[in-house]
């Protein structure tokens, strides 16, 4: 996946962070890669197929602890010419992240009829099962000597009029509120003359009438991305047992999140001489005439930039699923979710500074604290099973599960059916229906017990990325940034995605898992598990591409700088029950 930051709004990358599950269950699930479709008996099973709970021949409670490290290794490329180069990635950044984990939690009360045939039993469960972790920490750094945040934010302010600028309700307007600090707090200035905007990394020169705008030293570029928070399933389940051979559930699920994100980046001038600024700002008189004013000459010594994203996550959606047991031995499961109708409630802010070597006119400046909430449905998933039971030596597991991101939908909370309006996700969702699609996922597991109290158990996983390009009408590979980029040319029917052509990513998600488990003569057990989840690589930029220049009639790009980060998961579980 690849992120380009100055980043707000909602995103493919949104859909897909709130979208996706990664279930722990308990360590007894865990340890058999959460091949459990066709199993049952345990409160992890729930959450992959509801008919899970009502297999247990009695009522348990099940308490589940742990941890979770998230490692990246990162490095830093810079910008480069995309007609005759390529990225080259140096450098070696370790960065690791550490939080307890409470997995599971939860209780299922078995009810017996006294029948001899028919219904059995039946069950009911209340769950509290961990269905995302989000722990991340990445940072690179490295030398850039064409591009810069602040050329980025004053080429993103196009378009932006100045005298905007020294109103005190800026703020309330349509104009980016990136561009906006930009220029409170000295990142970008504006060319009066012009009227336009550049960088303070950035000289201007004036040839004639034109005005250029370039970089002439070497910047020091640091970059740091941050996620933290959590997904818990609360799950109400119902399941029947009709004569020990076939198992029916249905449970209500209510996924509630917090999640955080943080981006920090900074540039420092190698040699602040080489930066020669001449910054601008407008004013505000006594009788509330704006003026612009032109400070005096110094040099760019650096500047920073932070964006702070916050979101509160609940939604609900419906689950039913079947266990079958046709012959002696033989298990087969199926489940199916529904979409989930989430609401998202989010904030975000922005936080820059600048310093110049007259330090009398460095400078600061934040956002307001923006506020907004919207509905987001996800998509339905679908798992099915078999595994074989071994008599009282064990049991061999397979899951596949299938989910399809394209049905994705950003929704406002609140229509007013008598108002026409333009719907603002139609972009987002749009991108969403073209460059994301079906996602699968092979599970594998094993259970061997090598003593009546004691039991061994491997799983494997194997994850396909549901992300996907294209090919367009003049041979460009189009991934959704570049068709984010050029949305309205491609919309428009300028340019054209060929039919036919869509292709998935082949990035790949692996994990490993191991696991043991003790059963006591009484109502006592416990299970422990470990799991190495290996995912694909992810590349971060720091601000989208915004210089290019032409070759024989072709537009190629100055790419922005990057980072490339391999990333990987280690969870531990430890779960104690008792039956009862």
């Amino acid at each position: 996946m690849f992120i380009a930051g100055l980043a707000s709004g909602q995103t493919v990358s949104d859909a897909l962070t709130f979208g996706s599950d990664n279930f722990y269950g308990t360590a007894r699930t865990l340890g058999m890669g959460n091949a459990v479709t066709a199993i049952g008996g345990d409160l992890g099973t729930i959450s992959f197929n509801p008919a899970g709970g009502s297999v247990s021949a009695f009522s348990q409670f099940e308490f589940s602890t742990g941890w979770t490290t998230s490692s990246s290794i990162s490095s830093y490329a810079p910008s480069y010419d995309s007609a005759n180069q390529t990225a080259n990635y140096t450098g070696g950044f370790d960065n690791s992240k550490t939080r307890m984990t409470i997995p599971n939690i939860g209780m299922n009360l078995c009810f017996e009829t006294g029948k001899r045939s028919g219904i059995l039993s039946w069950n009911f469960a209340f769950v509290l099962n961990r269905s995302q972790t989000y722990t991340q920490m990445l940072s690179a750094s490295g030398l850039e000597n064409h591009t810069s945040m602040t050329g980025a934010l004053a080429t993103f302010a196009t378009g932006m009029p100045g005298t905007i600028l020294g109103n005190s309700n800026k703020y309330d307007t349509d104009y980016a509120w990136n561009s906006i600090v930009a220029y409170d707090g000295g990142l970008i200035n504006y060319n009066n003359d012009a009227g336009t905007y550049y960088g303070s990394a950035e000289t201007v020169t004036k040839t004639g009438t034109d005005y250029n705008y370039e970089m002439l030293g070497v910047l020091k570029q640091n970059i740091g991305v941050t996620r933290t928070g959590s997904k818990n399933d609360v799950v109400m389940n119902y399941g029947v047992n009709i004569d020990n051979r076939l198992f029916l559930g249905a449970s209500i699920n209510m996924p509630i999140a917090g999640y955080k994100y943080s981006e920090y980046y900074s540039e420092t001038a190698q040699d602040p001489a080489d930066f020669p600024v001449t910054a601008g700002y407008y004013s505000k008189d006594d009788n509330g005439a704006i003026t612009y004013k032109q400070g005096a000459p110094t040099q760019y010594v650096g500047s920073t930039y932070k964006y702070g994203y916050v979101a509160d996550v609940s939604g609900i959606n419906a689950q039913i699923g079947f266990i079958w047991l046709p012959t002696s031995g033989v298990r087969i499961g199926a489940s199916i979710k529904t979409p989930t109708a989430y609401t998202i409630s989010e904030q975000w802010y922005v936080d820059v500074e600048s310093e110049f070597k007259d330090a009398s006119q460095n400078l600061d400046a934040s956002t307001p604290t923006a506020e907004t909430s919207y509905n987001y449905r996800s998509p339905y998933t679908a798992n099915f099973g078999l595994a074989y039971t071994l008599g009282r030596a064990g049991l061999i597991s397979v899951d596949y599960e299938i989910t399809d991101y394209s049905v994705m939908k950003f929704s406002q909370e609140y229509v007013d059916a008598s108002f026409t309006y333009e719907d603002p996700f139609y972009r987002v969702n749009r991108l969403n229906k073209l460059f994301c699609g079906v996602q699968q996922n092979l599970r594998l597991g094993a259970e061997f017990r090598l003593l009546p109290s004691f039991s061994l158990r491997a799983g494997f996983n194997w994850s396909s990325s549901p992300e996907r390009h294209y090919t367009d009408n003049e041979g460009y590979v189009i991934y959704a940034a570049d068709y984010d980029r050029w949305f309205e040319d491609y919309e428009s029917g300028k340019y054209k995605l060929m039919d036919g052509s869509a292709t998935y990513s082949s990035d790949k998600i692996f994990s490993y898992s191991f696991g043991a488990g003790y059963s006591s003569p009484g109502s006592f057990y416990a299970d422990i598990a470990f799991r190495r989840i290996c995912l694909h690589e992810s590349y971060y930029s720091p601000y989208s591409n915004y210089l290019s220049h032409t070759v024989g009639g072709t537009t190629y790009d100055i790419v922005s700088p990057s980072v490339k980060s391999a990333l990987s998961q280690f969870d531990a579980v430890l779960t104690l029950g008792w039956r009862f």
